[in-house]
């Protein structure tokens, strides 16, 4: 059982996204603001990540965008890790925090 999920997106030092998903109270804190968030939000995020390796490395060049997310579960941290290098649905990430943001 997944107990939450803190995600950190920056470029450069510039933070970007910060955000930690609660789900046993199915909230996200998302740069310093709180939403709820209903079933569907919570099992797209672990759709989204479950194929992902835990490191994609560092790409060739300065100021590019950095991602690491950590799962925390049964006691248990999972790390996924990225710069400048990406998993192929990285951005569906990115745009379903960005809809809480419209809400």
């Amino acid at each position: 059982m997944i107990d939450a999920i803190e995600i950190n997106i920056k470029t450069g030092m510039l933070s970007q996204t910060n955000a930690l998903i609660h789900y046993p109270n199915k909230v996200c804190y998302l740069n310093n603001k709180k939403y709820n968030v209903d079933d569907k939000f919570l099992d797209e995020i672990v759709s989204i990540i479950t194929y992902w390796n835990n490191e994609y490395g560092i790409g060739k060049g300065i100021d590019m965008e950095e991602f690491t997310i950590t799962v925390y579960s049964n006691k248990k941290k999972t790390k996924y890790h990225g710069k400048g290098k990406y998993p192929d649905n990285y951005s569906r990430i990115k745009e379903l925090l960005g809809e809480l943001n419209v809400r």
